[in-house]
């Protein structure tokens, strides 16, 4: 199908998803057009995101003000599955708005703390913010001097101890300069905070 057909198709489908139409019936419908079921899930996709680009604001400030989406005026011509998954794809927005609103608090030298006390956990949870805070931290201890100083001093020893134990016990572990060798690009590159 092509990309003006699947267009077509979605619009009529968005208008029928208003109409608080059945979704069994939708499908049903379009398989008697001639689509195939591959066909029919893109055009099902492509229609909510019709209908998301209507109602994601308006989903978006109803989550943010905890008022009552379901049985709300604003919402009536949308069924109850349709706006499960604009809920939940709002959801998901937010939560990564979160996480880079914590990323940014970071950069900015703020203690972990002070940004999880700013983290909204009803749609970030408490454990995947400290989890998030964390791997940010590491990532920054990495990244900083000392971090990257302890990596690369240890690659080295790493490769000294190498060759002692080969002249003082004349034999060679292989594991220890390759462990050595990664630990000293380690240290001189630097990982990116997302």
């Amino acid at each position: 199908m092509d990309y003006k057909k699947k267009i077509k198709y979605a619009e009529g489908v968005a208008v029928q998803l208003q109409e608080q139409k059945s979704i069994e019936l939708i499908k049903s419908e379009l398989k008697s057009d001639g689509l195939y079921d591959p066909d029919i899930d893109k055009v099902m996709i492509s229609a909510r995101k019709i209908l998301g680009e209507k109602y994601q604001p308006t989903i978006n400030e109803f989550l943010l003000n905890n008022k009552q989406i379901h049985g709300s005026e604003e919402f009536k011509l949308l069924d109850d599955q349709t706006l499960d998954i604009l809920i939940d794809k709002e959801s998901r927005k937010i939560a990564s708005a979160e996480k880079q609103k914590i990323t940014r608090l970071l950069r900015e030298g703020k203690s972990g703390e002070e940004v999880f006390a700013q983290v909204d956990t009803r749609f970030l949870h408490a454990e995947a913010a400290a989890a998030h805070i964390n791997k940010l931290q590491e990532i920054k201890q990495q990244n900083s001097g000392s971090g990257r100083m302890v990596n690369i001093l240890g690659g080295v020893g790493l490769i000294a101890l190498t060759l002692i134990l080969l002249f003082t016990i004349d034999r060679l572990f292989y594991v220890l300069p390759i462990i050595g060798l990664v630990m000293i690009v380690r240290g001189f590159t630097t990982e990116k905070m997302e």
